[in-house]
């Protein structure tokens, strides 16, 4: 359903109002000199001035409607220049200027075929009338007669039709422009929706493993502690304590997992990293240098260090300390293609931190700017987990990307305190 048109502007009104205020014009301009012309040819037949300006004060009246009417106003505007050339002996030209304006308006809002059958018709008829009243009513030599047909052709009908058709012709490219935009628009939004689906399914497939893992080790050690109560209360009572860490940790990850989960569609402002997880596969920190030697085997620079005596975390904060540095080598590769990138480990007493930074590059990237959807991901997953995400551009034009993950992931951590906090 199309919206009630709206009353225009007033510098629109304005605006639409000048060409006939002009031709108005030429008609005062032309009373006022005529009678000052001593040169001024009488010309069998010809009418008086106040009856030629007369008709082309009809053409400003009818150039006010030549945006919603453009064939009648330039079948008006082309006959009332007729009767002038006709009645000056094809000599006098104040009528011209409304023929151009009618030209104009009709070549940008006619179609294509009707402003080519109007325009010959206007000017066969241009030519006819004005020439056999230039035979009739002219001294001047034949030559000069033909030029001044051809000129007049050319200034009334073919210039301001080659104005219009360039300016229709910008107009569609700007929509056409536009339509691209809105298109690449909805392309990204579907790729977005779509990218963080297939993450979204990669975390059930991993929420289902934690599950299962943790589940198959309470289980089992429910069942050992039940059968060494008797025998070995001291035995069961570990096994008791594993039981638990387990269970709490299962319920941290869970928890966490659900509620990146929850959250709508439909409310995404961008995707993930586009990484998937195989069915039985949760990326860990030891798996970095694997990371690393495909970075390389990829033509990348990646220097790796590890500082500090290594340790296990969640299943949640070790497959987020792995895509953070499996985004960050992407992001690198596909913005800095060619400069040197550091990967850098370090096992903290309290924290585990991850840095990942590139030099500035000397090649052109292969994409402009950086999307956001990448540090998007990596943060969400930062925020999943309680860590920090910083990302900034360096002091030589790279960029740095640090995951800080508490020590409060540890498996063997997980006292209840951090139960209570979470639950």
């Amino acid at each position: 359903m199309t919206s009630p048109a709206r009353p225009a502007p007033l510098a629109v009104r304005l605006r639409s109002a000048l060409p006939p205020v002009l031709v108005l014009a030429g008609a005062v301009g032309y009373l006022g000199v005529v009678p000052w012309v001593d040169e001024l040819h009488a010309v069998p037949g010809q009418v008086s001035p106040w009856a030629q300006a007369g008709l082309v004060v009809l053409q400003a009246i009818a150039l006010l409607f030549r945006r919603r009417h453009p064939v009648a106003v330039f079948g008006v505007a082309v006959l009332l220049d007729l009767l002038v050339l006709g009645s000056s002996g094809g000599e006098l030209g104040i009528g011209s200027f409304g023929v151009i304006l009618a030209t104009y308006a009709l070549a940008r809002r006619a179609e294509r075929r009707t402003v080519i059958r109007a325009l010959v018709a206007g000017a066969v008829a241009t030519t006819v009338v004005g020439g056999i009243a230039m035979i009739f009513g002219s001294s001047e030599e034949p030559l000069i007669l033909v030029f001044a047909a051809v000129a007049r052709i050319v200034l009334q009908y073919v210039l301001p039709a080659g104005v219009a058709e360039y300016a229709r012709g910008r107009e569609r490219l700007l929509s056409a422009i536009e339509d691209q935009a809105r298109m690449a628009e909805n392309e990204r939004r579907i790729s977005v929706q779509n990218d963080l689906r297939a993450e979204r399914t990669a975390l059930a497939r991993e929420l289902h493993d934690i599950a299962g893992h943790h589940l198959s080790g309470i289980i089992v050690s429910a069942q050992a502690a039940s059968a060494l109560v008797e025998r070995d209360p001291e035995r069961a009572r570990e096994m008791l304590q594993t039981v638990q860490s387990d269970a709490r940790t299962t319920l941290v990850d869970l928890r966490r997992t659900v509620g990146l989960l929850r959250s709508d569609d439909a409310d995404a402002q961008g995707g993930g990293d586009g990484s998937t997880l195989g069915p039985a596969t949760i990326p860990t920190i030891a798996a970095i240098p694997e990371l690393v030697e495909a970075a390389r085997s990829r033509g990348q620079h990646v220097a790796y260090t590890v500082t500090g005596e290594p340790r296990v975390l969640g299943p949640l904060a070790e497959t987020a300390a792995y895509r953070t540095v499996q985004e960050s080598l992407a992001n690198a590769a596909r913005h800095a293609p060619g400069a040197v990138c550091r990967v850098a480990v370090r096992f903290e007493v309290d924290a585990i931190e991850l840095i990942v930074t590139n030099a500035a590059s000397s090649q052109r990237p292969a994409s402009p700017a950086r999307d956001g959807y990448g540090l998007w991901g990596m943060r969400e997953r930062a925020e999943l987990i309680g860590a920090r995400l910083t990302a900034a551009p360096t002091d030589d034009g790279g960029w740095c990307n640090r995951l800080t993950i508490p020590d409060e992931h540890r498996p063997d951590q997980q006292g209840p305190d951090q139960h209570r906090s979470d639950a």
